[in-house]
C-alpha cells in the first residue's frame, strides 16, 4: 500500500513522526496535514507508536503531563512526546523474502 492511500486513515489530531527504510531518517510533524504530498507515493513499511522530538509549542499535552514549565521562553524546548511513526520505503516491502530485515532507527542529527 503507497502512503497516499494510507494517509486518509491516521489520525487527525495526533502527532506523526515519518521514517524512511533506506536511510532511517525522521521527520516529525503535529498534525498528519502538515506531511508533504511527496511521501504519497511511497509504500507502507509499519506503523507504531513511538515517543520522539518535538517543541513543547507541539507537545502541550506531554509538557504539561510532565510538568515542564510552559511560558513564552520555553515553546521552543524540545521534549520528547508520544506519535504515531509511519516507516516508508521507497520500493514495495518483499513479504516473501525470507531473510530477515534488521533495522537501525538513528537521529537525523547525527
Amino acid at each position: 500500500m503507497k502512503f497516499g492511500e494510507f494517509r486518509k486513515y491516521v489520525s487527525r489530531i495526533d502527532r506523526v513522526s515519518i521514517c524512511m527504510s533506506e536511510t532511517q531518517q525522521y521527520r516529525n510533524f503535529q498534525f498528519i496535514r502538515e506531511v508533504p504530498e511527496s511521501y504519497n507515493d511511497c509504500y507502507l513499511f509499519g506503523v507504531g507508536r513511538i515517543q520522539s522530538e518535538f517543541p513543547i509549542c507541539q507537545a502541550i499535552d506531554e509538557a504539561v503531563k510532565m510538568h515542564y514549565e510552559i511560558s513564552d521562553r520555553t515553546m521552543n524546548e524540545i521534549i520528547y512526546a508520544e506519535c504515531i511513526e509511519i516507516m516508508l520505503s521507497e520500493t514495495e516491502r518483499d513479504f516473501d523474502s525470507e531473510e530477515p530485515t534488521v533495522i537501525t532507527f538513528k537521529n537525523p542529527e547525527e
